[in-house]
């Protein structure tokens, strides 16, 4: 069959988001699950397009797909939305399939959208194969495929889950020949080409802002270093790969894990440097040294607050100390370091933010990322926030790190909303954060980050 999968474009007035291009791994697992089928695939990358739907609309014309697959997160719901209306307008007969993690926290809620004929909920990697040769059978009896919903005599029919796949080695490698690879960057990226990479699914944790049980599940699953080292080693000689973010929620889970991974990385002695993220809790000396000789560059720390009391609230389970200690280790590796924040969580004040912002300005990393607090489908923050209706407008429904669309707070939203902005500012347009940069930053380096810069002002 013809099968195109889509990434929707970044919504309209996400300035920061359009200039994140990683490349949309979720669709590039499907899409080696289907070549492994004999399938005839095509991945369209919107976020990677200058104009994504007058290209869209030729790739339509000319490919002819029986099936379009469109996977979004909520960030990408109003876009997601827009591609399955666009879509049926240029080719009213293919079918359109919805997944991804904004589809598998509510799946009736996007099956209201009568452009989407099906949706895939959790894991695809078996369901979507499955459903391809469901709908090429003579009966088309969609009701035995787990993990499916679909849509029967005008009635919306969701089946039984699917099981977790329990080995990640089993998984073929990501399509990623069916990717622009050479559009692809971030804000503090550094060598080209550049991609993301996922070797784990499942989180253990209990942020209360995070939906990414819903689809993956609690318990942890991670490839063998074996299996990592081999695909990293086909992105490096078959696409010339120079700079990798794992895009993992935690890379540093299982520590005898990743330390056996670099150990192979530097036998392997790859002209490649690479990214991760980590809670502050999961890093030691150990750990940090040996991967800054395996290349590891930078890492992402979800600190989200410096009052503990907040943290305690978010669920967080780690402490003001442990997160001082990670930054510390990770920096005398040599290794940069990231910190996420989010402002405007329940029981903020303009105390806590002032808290929060001297905390950072402390530890002193290399970048600050300063979030809107958002409460994702699929979270217990998103239930709470319906039950104390802290949406603002009443409007669950619209998603954005960038935008303030939640207040949990006792301050007006305006005044909340100004408070994120100068935290922003304060960090990034500091005298001494300028001249510490510019001095350490190499030329690929200080390019990029202009841009980030750039992005950043327009913004906040």
């Amino acid at each position: 069959m013809k099968i195109l999968f889509i990434h929707p474009p970044a919504n309209t007035g996400l300035k920061i988001q359009k200039g994140l291009k990683y490349p949309p791994l979720g669709i590039a697992f499907l899409a080696a699950a289907c070549l492994e089928k004999n399938h005839n695939v095509r991945i369209f990358d919107a976020n990677a397009e200058k104009n994504p739907f007058p290209a869209l609309e030729l790739l339509i014309r000319g490919f002819r797909p029986e099936i379009a697959g469109i996977s979004f997160t909520s960030l990408l719901s109003d876009s997601a939305h827009h591609c399955a209306r666009f879509i049926k307008k240029i080719s009213p007969e293919t079918m359109i399939v919805a997944g991804g993690y904004h589809p598998s926290a509510l799946p009736l809620d996007v099956m209201q959208n009568s452009n989407f004929d099906a949706l895939v909920y959790g894991e695809g990697e078996v369901t979507f194969p499955e459903l391809l040769e469901t709908y090429q059978s003579a009966d088309k009896n969609l009701s035995l495929i787990k993990g499916l919903v679909f849509r029967k005599n005008g009635q919306v029919i969701v089946n039984p889950a699917r099981e977790l796949i329990p080995n990640l080695d089993t998984l073929a490698f990501p399509a990623y020949h069916l990717l622009p690879i050479s559009r692809y960057s971030s804000l503090v990226s550094t060598r080209f080409p550049y991609v993301t990479f996922i070797r784990s699914r499942g989180c253990p944790f209990n942020c209360i802002f995070c939906g990414v049980q819903k689809m993956f599940g609690k318990k942890y699953r991670v490839q063998s270093p074996l299996k990592t080292i081999a695909e990293i080693e086909k992105l490096v000689k078959e696409f010339k790969i120079r700079e990798i973010l794992f895009k993992d929620s935690d890379f540093l889970i299982d520590k005898n894990n990743v330390r056996q991974l670099c150990q192979l990385l530097i036998e392997k002695k790859f002209d490649l440097i690479w990214s991760c993220n980590g809670r502050v809790d999961s890093i030691d000396e150990k750990t940090a040294l040996l991967m800054k000789q395996a290349g590891c560059r930078l890492i992402t720390y979800g600190v989200e607050s410096g009052n503990q009391e907040i943290l305690n609230n978010l669920r967080k389970d780690f402490t003001l100390e442990q997160i001082i200690r990670a930054i510390a280790i990770t920096k005398q590796a040599g290794i940069q370091v990231t910190i996420n924040i989010i402002l405007g969580c329940p029981q903020e004040t303009k105390e806590t933010v002032r808290q929060t912002m001297a905390f950072v300005k402390k530890l002193d990393p290399d970048y600050l990322n300063c979030a809107y607090l958002t409460a994702f489908p699929g979270s217990c923050l998103y239930d709470e926030a319906l039950m104390n209706n802290w949406f603002i407008d009443g409007k669950p429904g619209s998603f954005a790190y960038e935008e303030l669309r939640l207040n949990a707070t006792k301050m007006p939203a305006k005044e909340l909303s100004v408070l994120i902005k100068k935290a922003t500012r304060s960090f990034y347009l500091r005298p001494a954060y300028i001249a510490k940069r510019l001095k350490h930053l190499s030329l690929a380096e200080f390019k990029n980050n202009l841009k980030g810069l750039w992005a950043i002002i327009k913004n906040y």
